[in-house]
């Protein structure tokens, strides 16, 4: 079986890669949501000319074929004996001890593995969905928020097959499917617990143990709230889409505020929050941001800006395509294009002046 598993070395996607650089050690593990291409990119990686003269293993753990006591028993033997430098553990699970002693021993899995350098693979940004798969601008959005920011373009049945896999049983699934539906909304799991055992049985070990996995694997949020640590926080996804996937509702709103989430948390990388009035605010640049992706009712959101006043020097108000400066009550903002905001990494007071 071994044999059959060096000779099968995965073949390279040569459609497109993710387009991001990452640093691996000799002990990496490569951890996160399902669906964002975990796999290609570190394929990709040990497909550069520095490796080529090295013979690589690859093990996908998920492997039907294989059965991981029996096949992978004699796993410490066989590197030895085919001078193994590179061995990749896909989909890994414990029953797979990881005690080889190898110039690259590399893991690919959801959540981080202990006495490892661990990476957490982040969910594709705009920026990067347009560099890797090479659409024309003009359609890159609409692509973009048709089918969200996975590696593989799914549609909305095929992203809900995809989340059924994912969930890995029905309890599971009943739970992610739950927590989607509460897609940036400010809720707590204790809200969302009490909420399935009206509908049917179910443990609280079961409930917050699955809720913690999908936090540490990166497909889960919580945005919590400015000066209210205690408060109920907002709920997002790594794919801004799902919601589309589980239920026959829209709220184009709430889909676009988890895309710029996103773009916040894994682009930009500084500490923000929301408030009662704003949906995020970045404390370190007195900012306040506001989605508004169609802006026929802002005014009556500024209107409401209260105490936001206080502490909030400017605002960005982020829209499909609007792009407009002016004043409201002596603060300033900015209205300009999501794709501007995520292509050209706009989140600087200086825009306002």
């Amino acid at each position: 079986m071994l044999e059959k598993i060096l000779e099968s070395y995965p073949k390279l996607n040569l459609r497109f890669h993710r387009q991001i650089s990452l640093e691996f050690q000799s002990k990496t593990c490569l951890y996160g949501a399902k669906g964002i291409g975990k796999t290609d990119c570190m394929l990709h990686h040990f497909s550069k000319p520095q490796f080529s003269a090295l013979n690589k293993l690859y093990i996908n753990c998920n492997d039907t074929r294989l059965n991981p006591l029996k096949d992978l028993e004699n796993l410490k033997q066989f590197l030895k004996e085919k001078n193994i430098s590179i061995l990749i553990l896909d989909n890994h699970t414990p029953l797979i001890p990881l005690d080889f002693i190898l110039p690259f021993l590399i893991v690919i899995s959801s959540t981080p593995c202990e006495n490892f350098h661990n990476i957490q693979m982040p969910p594709i940004t705009f920026a990067e969905f347009l560099a890797m798969r090479k659409i024309q601008e003009e359609y890159a959005l609409a692509q973009y928020l048709k089918f969200g920011n996975l590696f593989e373009q799914l549609n909305g049945q095929k992203k809900g097959e995809f989340l059924k896999l994912l969930a890995s049983s029905p309890t599971d699934f009943w739970i992610l499917r739950n927590l989607i539906l509460n897609l940036g909304q400010k809720i707590s799991l204790h809200q969302i617990y009490t909420k399935l055992k009206k509908e049917g049985k179910l443990s609280k070990d079961r409930f917050y143990a699955y809720a913690q996995t999908l936090e540490k694997s990166g497909i889960l949020f919580w945005l919590e709230k400015f000066e209210h640590a205690l408060a109920p926080k907002k709920l997002y996804f790594w794919d801004f889409t799902l919601k589309n996937a589980v239920s026959f509702e829209r709220n184009f709103n709430l889909l676009f505020e988890n895309m710029v989430f996103l773009e916040l948390l894994y682009h930009f990388k500084l500490e923000f929050f929301y408030t009662d009035k704003l949906d995020f605010y970045i404390p370190s640049l007195s900012l306040g941001i506001l989605c508004a992706p169609f802006t026929q009712t802002l005014e009556t959101r500024l209107n409401k800006l209260g105490k936001e006043r206080e502490f909030c020097d400017s605002l960005l108000i982020l829209s499909l395509n609007e792009c407009k400066q002016g004043e409201h009550l002596g603060m300033p903002y900015s209205i300009i294009p999501f794709v501007e905001f995520a292509q050209n990494c706009i989140l600087d007071s200086n825009i306002l002046d």
